[in-house]
């Protein structure tokens, strides 16, 4: 590194070979190298811009105006010097405001700027401009020539403006709004110079803003730019960390655990947990809803949600009117009556007329009840009632079959084969009548719950 800058101070003419060894140095040192890198903003002061004292014979410009030009590049030099020197400032900007005037008093047309245009020639590429006061009225016309003077200046109002600097060489206030003023009509100057004024402000900006973030850097003491991996994390000394283990899972259960033991009467104070009145929690609702207040409804509590859902919880358990009310006028409904001002609580009372139809719907929802507990209960009185009379039926079968042949016989002594007919199908008859009957004991004892079916049965036969 020593040896390229000793040959760059050599060969400082050279103005080819000594970009070659900055973009070597470039290209070998990382980019966060310090010892390539300006951090105290030092300016080159020995680079001194030499032009005529004295106006020579035949003069065809203002000499005045060429001696205020050329001793702008004083204060281009050495920028800090503005803000430690308040009479340099104003002179400066004197300077300034007679170079922007002459600027504006002849701007270049499109055709000019494509013919003095000389930046694509490189045998006439030069690192200074020359200060002779014969050539200056051609450099005027020179768009390039502008242009390098007014970046000059963009380049020293960045530099006042850029951070990091001490409380006495920031700018005050009325040099920040000459700074401003000054600025734009730099910047509308570049835009009007041809050819493509507006691409070459644009491009001129972007510098400019990529300088900031380079001051920025510089401002933070240099920190590489290079970023470790995302991947695993490399372990020092070949130990493995361990991770914390907590009594309760995590940091935050384990606190506050802690703080329970060290504080064991906090869970048991009467205070801890209050719950408040409905009529207390909700005043300032109330107050929202009140229009001589004068509160603006987006900051209204209805708004809160969890404001509301509270206030919902504590009335459905303490205020269930109010509660009822939510349906009908919303969370502006449930709250107390004797918290709204006289003129709203007629809007949320509840009128005679209602509570009549709300009477009238709890009884027909009753009837209706009533109705369906009467028809579960009649099924069960006729199935016993059914039941009795097979009983008395299925016991009177029996006699009867038994009184009918005893009558026959009497009458003729000897039973006839017609008798012996009649007596086995009216027997017959009887069996079947009382099987039925057995039957439909049968089955109102199943449903009644009785267990004597078998003892019918054996009655009927």
């Amino acid at each position: 590194m020593g040896l390229c800058k000793a040959t760059r101070q050599r060969e400082a003419n050279d103005v080819v070979f000594c970009g070659r060894i900055i973009m070597f140095l470039a290209h070998f040192f990382p980019l966060s190298e310090r010892s390539a890198v300006n951090i105290k903003g030092v300016f080159n002061t020995s680079n001194e811009t030499k032009y005529e004292k004295e106006a020579p014979d035949a003069i065809s410009i203002d000499f005045n105006f060429y001696k205020t030009f050329w001793s702008l590049q004083e204060h281009f030099c050495n920028p800090a010097s503005l803000t430690l020197a308040p009479t340099k400032w104003q002179k400066f900007t004197l300077g300034l405001k007679v170079v922007l005037d002459t600027f504006e008093a002849q701007p270049l047309s499109d055709e000019e700027g494509n013919a003095n245009n000389l930046e694509d020639e490189a045998a006439t590429f030069s690192i200074k401009y020359l200060t002779s006061s014969k050539l200056m009225g051609l450099e005027l016309k020179d768009p390039s020539f502008r242009r390098h003077i007014l970046v000059q200046c963009l380049i020293l109002f960045d530099y006042m403006k850029a951070p990091g600097k001490n409380d006495k060489e920031l700018p005050s206030e009325t040099m920040k709004e000459e700074i401003k003023s000054c600025e734009e009509r730099v910047k509308k100057l570049l835009e009007m110079t041809p050819p493509k004024g507006k691409d070459f402000l644009h491009s001129i900006e972007h510098i400019l803003e990529r300088e900031r973030n380079w001051v920025w850097w510089k401002r933070d003491g240099c920190p590489p730019f290079e970023e470790q991996p995302t991947g695993k994390k490399l372990i020092q000394d070949g130990v493995k960390k361990r991770r914390p283990r907590w009594r309760l899972g995590n940091k935050e259960l384990s606190q506050l655990w802690k703080w329970a033991d060290l504080n064991p009467n906090a869970l048991t104070d009467p205070q801890r947990v209050c719950t408040p009145a409905a009529s207390e929690y909700w005043k300032p609702l109330a107050e929202d809803m009140d229009v001589n207040a004068g509160i603006e409804a987006e900051y209204h509590h209805k708004n809160n949600r969890v404001y509301c859902w509270k206030g919902l919880r504590f009335s459905a358990r303490q205020d269930l009117d109010g509660f009822s009310r939510f349906t009908e006028y919303g969370i502006e409904g449930v709250v107390p009556l004797e918290l709204l001002p006289p003129d709203m609580r007629s809007k949320y009372q509840a009128k005679p007329s209602d509570r009549s139809k709300r009477a009238k719907k709890e009884e027909t929802k009753g009837v209706p009840q009533q109705a369906e507990e009467n028809q579960i209960a009649t099924p069960a009185s006729e199935i016993d009632g059914e039941g009795s009379k097979v009983d008395t039926e299925a016991s009177g079968a029996p006699m009867d079959t038994d009184a009918t042949p005893t009558g026959n016989i009497s009458r003729g002594g000897t039973p006839s084969p017609d008798d012996f007919q009649k007596q086995s199908s009216d027997t017959d008859a009887g069996q079947e009548a009382g099987q039925i009957e057995a039957d439909v004991e049968v089955d109102a004892g199943m449903i009644d719950g009785e267990t004597d079916a078998e003892v019918d049965l054996d009655a009927v036969g």
